[in-house]
């Protein structure tokens, strides 16, 4: 994993790995190009959270929530192409975009009333932004 995500978490509590199984799991349900770096840390730490930027809050899922949380709402099209993998600790979620590969959030009441907000091309970006507001 990229010294540079390690280094965005530093203060941040991280679970223990998934076991084999559920990681594999995990990467079985998985139907589109999902960032390689964000494999990485889900392999290694199965979710964290903590502070990020001056005042803002990041929890990544563990793959059991992640599973659990797919597709948030099951009868809202644009959830469909939706991919949560988090939240700012309220009810604000951030996703993968199945169809683009890059992270963008959305509240989760607004889901299907309004457009995502395009974050980053790759998790490690998404980690910069967050860690620089």
């Amino acid at each position: 994993m990229d010294n540079n995500i390690d280094l965005s978490l530093s203060n941040f509590t991280k679970n223990e790995f998934p076991s084999h199984s559920l990681y594999t799991k995990f990467i079985e349900t998985i139907d589109f190009n999902i960032d390689k770096e964000y494999l990485s840390f889900i392999s290694k730490y199965n979710g964290a959270e903590g502070n990020i930027g001056k005042d803002g809050y990041l929890s990544l899922w563990d793959i059991e929530n992640v599973l659990a949380c797919n597709p948030y709402y099951d009868d809202v099209e644009e959830s469909i192409n939706l991919f949560f993998i988090g939240t700012d600790g309220a009810n604000y979620g951030y996703a993968f975009d199945k169809t683009s590969g890059e992270i963008v959030g959305i509240d989760f009441l607004d889901i299907g009333e309004v457009k995502t907000q395009f974050f980053a091309d790759s998790f490690l970006n998404f980690l910069r932004i967050l860690n620089s507001k």
